[in-house]
């Protein structure tokens, strides 16, 4: 039986990388609040945050990157604990590519290797031999 490879089905590639983060929410009684979080996986639509505190699905929060002191407003998509981590999933409620200051590869495209020979990169299907895998 041949194996098929399903489309990638994301908007955009998804990133490990931790990058610290201010998130000011407000609270049902009116109060605005700034909440400590880092990043756990970034993509040029959202990311995946880890936090200490609980948010609800659907909320509308402000995220602002240390590094930069840019912000964006976001909404919050997904909740989930996993080994005494809080993870919480926002999307960029305007499209904002350039938030985390870094270039996504397209989605679906392969990871570049590295030659064992020279250490240079080179595109995925290619031996440092210079033969072609298919």
């Amino acid at each position: 039986m041949q194996r098929t490879r399903y489309p990638e089905r994301r908007r955009t590639t998804r990133l490990p990388l931790q990058i610290p983060l201010t998130v000011r929410c407000r609270l049902p009684e009116g109060e605005t609040i700034d909440l400590k979080a880092s990043t756990y996986i970034v993509s040029a639509d959202g990311a995946l945050l880890i936090m200490d505190t609980p948010l609800f699905s659907g909320q509308l929060v402000k995220v602002i990157n240390e590094h930069t002191a840019n912000s964006i407003d976001c909404v919050v998509t997904s909740l989930r604990e996993k080994q005494e981590r809080r993870f919480v999933g926002v999307a960029f409620t305007t499209p904002s590519a350039d938030f985390w200051h870094i270039v996504f590869p397209r989605s679906g495209t392969r990871q570049a290797i590295r030659s064992s020979q020279t250490g240079a990169l080179m595109p995925p299907g290619i031996r440092s031999d210079n033969t072609q895998l298919f």
